[in-house]
């Protein structure tokens, strides 16, 4: 727990730019029901927050749900209550837990992680500026459920999270592909992001086996898409800083484009997939980041 301050779970003050935006992020594959869910907050330093809820995949409409609201200062990750969402517990080895009611959809669920939380600072390559001060990544167990078009879907499996803080420059990435991957017990699991700035590749994120975490020195990868850009397979070889070898695929079964509308025209895409990790069966998430004018010029 080096990588982070004991007050890291909670909101961060401003910058010298007095400005900061804390983010958080949640998320679980069903292989089996192929459905892909995934959670998002983000809060700001001058009181703007913003969440939003996207269940996708096979047999299922796709729902998203995005609220925005305001926030009082007093009010901190550990105790938020917005817009019908409600967060507690968000401390270092603590069970999260997480609730959000409109007049579409229920969710409610508790994380638990498997491992202590990463930081992309242990990646050989860092974490660029553009895109956090910070950042921690883990898998865990995600038990709760889904009410949302009259259908009811349990969790009680492997899932994800993250909380990044700074000021992110969106404009900064060409592009960039994240993806997390585990196995049904949560014994084997990869997080891995790889990003174009400048011109120039970098990579980040952890394998971890049996819940001792190793950072990724690198990644090889290769994406299949379909006529609209969006993501169908990954393919990906992981080198670890011990330089033992990962082999990582990922195929969608659902996909999901996210409401950004920002004047950059940032478009991040959400690919629900199986995967395998070395050989063994997986589920997890695939995402694309890409700018709107370039995402036209391909298509």
């Amino acid at each position: 727990m080096s990588d982070f301050l004991p007050s890291d779970h909670l909101r961060h003050a401003p910058d010298a730019s007095g400005k900061m935006r804390d983010s958080l992020f949640w998320q679980t594959t069903l292989a089996q029901e192929q459905i892909g869910f995934q959670a998002y907050l983000y809060v700001t330093a001058a009181g703007k927050a913003g969440f939003n809820i996207c269940v996708w995949g096979q047999g299922i409409k796709t729902v998203v749900e995005v609220v925005q609201d305001e926030i009082p200062d007093a009010m901190d990750l550990d105790a938020l209550s917005f817009a019908g969402l409600t967060l507690a517990k968000t401390g270092f080895g603590q069970p999260i837990q997480l609730a959000y009611e409109s007049d579409k959809t229920r969710v409610a669920f508790e994380f638990s992680g498997r491992h202590d939380p990463f930081s992309y600072r242990r990646n050989p390559d860092g974490l660029p500026a553009w895109f956090a001060v910070n950042r921690y990544e883990q898998t865990g167990r995600i038990v709760g459920f889904i009410e949302t078009r009259g259908r009811r879907i349990a969790l009680d499996g492997t899932g994800h999270r993250d909380h990044s803080w700074g000021n992110r420059n969106w404009g900064m990435p060409q592009h960039w592909k994240w993806f997390v991957a585990y196995t049904a017990d949560g014994r084997h699991s990869v997080n891995g992001w790889v990003w174009m700035a400048r011109g120039e590749w970098g990579s980040g994120g952890y394998v971890a086996h049996d819940g001792v975490v190793t950072p990724i020195a690198t990644i090889h990868q290769r994406a299949d898409y379909d006529d609209m850009m969006g993501q169908k397979r990954l393919e990906a070889r992981i080198t670890d800083i011990n330089g033992a070898v990962m082999e990582v695929t990922m195929n969608r079964f659902g996909i999901v484009k996210l409401p950004t509308g920002d004047a950059l025209g940032t478009v991040i895409q959400e690919a629900a997939c199986l995967a395998t990790i070395d050989g063994a069966a997986a589920s997890g998430q695939f995402e694309t980041h890409w700018h709107q004018a370039y995402l036209d010029h391909l298509v």
